[in-house]
């Protein structure tokens, strides 16, 4: 299963990357959204997951963005909205979840666990 992780903070991914690893996922990094569309263009990942401390309507113009590249790639993001906040804001989507922006081992594992579910 491909990752690709899109951040500014690679060093907060760093701790979790075995974690993903571990559950089979090979993951890819983009420091920028520029770069990730274009990793997401040569190859399409399992989960495009967003980092970049975009406001709401940004982030909703970057999951659009991706999913008009290719639209069964799963996306989710790092942001300081609450749940219910996030769901209404990226309504019709089909992101799969949003992670902390101070998220842990245990958040990862969560997100990975949702998307093995939807994998078979």
């Amino acid at each position: 299963m491909d990752i690709l992780i899109v951040t500014s903070r690679p060093e907060q991914w760093a701790p979790v990357l075995p974690v993903m690893e571990g559950r089979g996922a090979a993951v890819r990094q983009a420091g920028s959204l520029e770069q990730g569309m274009e990793l997401v263009r040569q190859q399409a990942p399992a989960l495009a997951v967003l980092d970049l401390g975009l406001e709401p309507e940004e982030l909703r113009k970057a999951v659009i963005d991706i999913l008009m590249v290719n639209a069964i790639i799963h996306t989710a993001a790092v942001s300081p909205m609450t749940a219910a906040e996030f769901h209404d804001k990226m309504e019709g989507l089909g992101m799969l979840m949003s992670l902390p922006v101070d998220f842990t081992v245990r958040d990862v594992e969560k997100m990975m666990t949702a998307l093995e579910g939807l994998a078979g």
